[in-house]
């Protein structure tokens, strides 16, 4: 395995709010808490990507959205880490991982293949795999390669096809994003600086706020934390994974899916509606639909306490 020291590992922090502790503390183990691992290790070109396990006991599997982190399962991972393996990774290009030398390398496929080689590294055979938003299908690639891997599927806030296509119940985005592209081609210094500017925009900021949660319901660090996670992301890493990201479409094939499934929807999700939820409901065979009351694109970080309990039962 290839740990590094962790005093020299650049886990990120946050505020600590009521109902939590610090993703720093809950990633280095500061804390009396079940066994915590830290590691890096290279994937299949090269790319080093950061792991982290929490727990023992059955494996699950924590994979987040496009340019987040896992700040967005965190009350989940420290709720399963009691009793379970709470594993989850950063995808390539984000925060702790290495950005790959190739940046058309930042695929949904090349991602699940990182997948592989974390839980290879752990000696993970199989596991419950849960993906929020990008999450969703990242794991639905990761079954689509390796379905003899995953025991079930949780399954939260996603869609199987072409997000820019219904992002806001609208597509004008999908010319926005093309807008973006061009412009961060012409001129990639002045793209990353005006991106990097909106850290402290509070325009910025509200859209975030209002767009992907409860602000109500949410913590307000939490919000400006991943606030904070995506200005200092690097514009490139989003350009090259949206464009990967819009193209897929795993609508041909979720009818032959037979592992047990649960997919969750926020009632007031707008970046991906509740009908693409139900679409996939509708596609996989067997399959369970909870939609959360006033849950946003992130239920699982508006009511924690009731997600949990639905994955619990599932």
């Amino acid at each position: 395995m290839r740990l590094r020291d962790l005093k020299t590992m650049t886990i990120p922090k946050r505020p600590v709010g009521a109902r939590k502790r610090s993703l720093a503390d809950r990633a280095l183990g500061t804390e009396s808490a079940p066994s915590v691992r830290n590691g890096y290790l290279k994937s299949f070109d090269g790319t080093k990507l950061f792991y982290s396990t929490e727990g023992k006991g059955r494996p699950i599997i924590f994979c987040y959205g496009l340019v987040c982190s896992s700040l967005h399962w965190t009350y989940q991972i420290d709720h399963f880490r009691r009793t379970h393996q709470a594993v989850w990774f950063d995808y390539r290009g984000h925060h702790n991982s290495e950005v790959p030398a190739d940046l058309n390398s930042m695929t949904l496929e090349n991602i699940s293949r990182d997948l592989e080689r974390v839980l290879n590294e752990l000696e993970v055979q199989d596991a419950v795999f849960c993906g929020h938003s990008m999450g969703v299908n990242v794991v639905l690639e990761f079954y689509r390669r390796n379905p003899g891997r995953v025991k079930g599927m949780v399954l939260a806030n996603g869609t199987a096809k072409r997000p820019l296509e219904t992002l806001f119940r609208h597509n004008a985005l999908q010319g926005g994003f093309q807008v973006l592209r061009k412009a961060y081609e012409k001129s990639p210094k002045l793209v990353s600086l005006f991106w990097k500017l909106q850290k402290g925009n509070p325009i910025a900021r509200t859209l975030i706020t209002l767009g992907g949660f409860n602000p109500h319901l949410t913590p307000k660090e939490d919000i400006e934390f991943y606030a904070n996670q995506v200005a200092e992301m690097d514009p490139a890493i989003l350009i090259h994974l949206i464009q990967n990201y819009d193209s897929y479409d795993a609508t041909s094939w979720l009818h032959t899916v037979d592992v047990p499934t649960l997919l969750i929807a926020g009632e007031q999700d707008k970046i991906i509606p509740l009908e693409q939820q139900e679409l996939i409901h509708q596609l996989i065979p067997r399959s369970k639909l909870e939609v959360i009351l006033h849950g946003s694109h992130c239920p699982q970080m508006n009511l924690p306490e009731l997600e949990n309990l639905k994955i619990e039962n599932f």
